[in-house]
């Protein structure tokens, strides 16, 4: 098979895979994400002072906890990356990483 051809039916397999399962999140999990996020974003708020912009989340296989991870950066800074941890059956924030020029700035 030609090069080209064999490099474009791999991208076009990739692409479908990742459009067919980003959209297979159930209603539940939607709503959990949600929910984490709005709990995160006014943690962050609160106890950093940052508005965070989130662009991944991975849910943890839930024989090991009961927490979804957020990641993102700081809004208006997409060099300043924050990672939260919430459990989803309390929607408390288990930890938060933070760089340390917005802990310094905290003090």
């Amino acid at each position: 098979m030609n090069m080209p051809i064999k490099k474009y039916l791999t991208f076009s397999f990739l692409f479908i895979c990742i459009f067919l399962f980003s959209g297979c999140m159930s209603n539940e999990q939607k709503e959990t994400l949600e929910k984490a996020q709005q709990v995160s974003l006014a943690y962050l708020k609160e106890n950093y002072g940052v508005e965070v912009e989130f662009t991944d989340h991975k849910f943890l296989p839930a024989d090991l906890s009961h927490n979804v991870s957020l990641s993102g950066h700081v809004k208006n800074n997409k060099n300043t990356e924050i990672t939260i941890l919430v459990n989803y059956d309390t929607f408390e924030v288990q930890n938060a990483i933070v760089p340390k020029e917005i802990l310094d700035q905290k003090k």
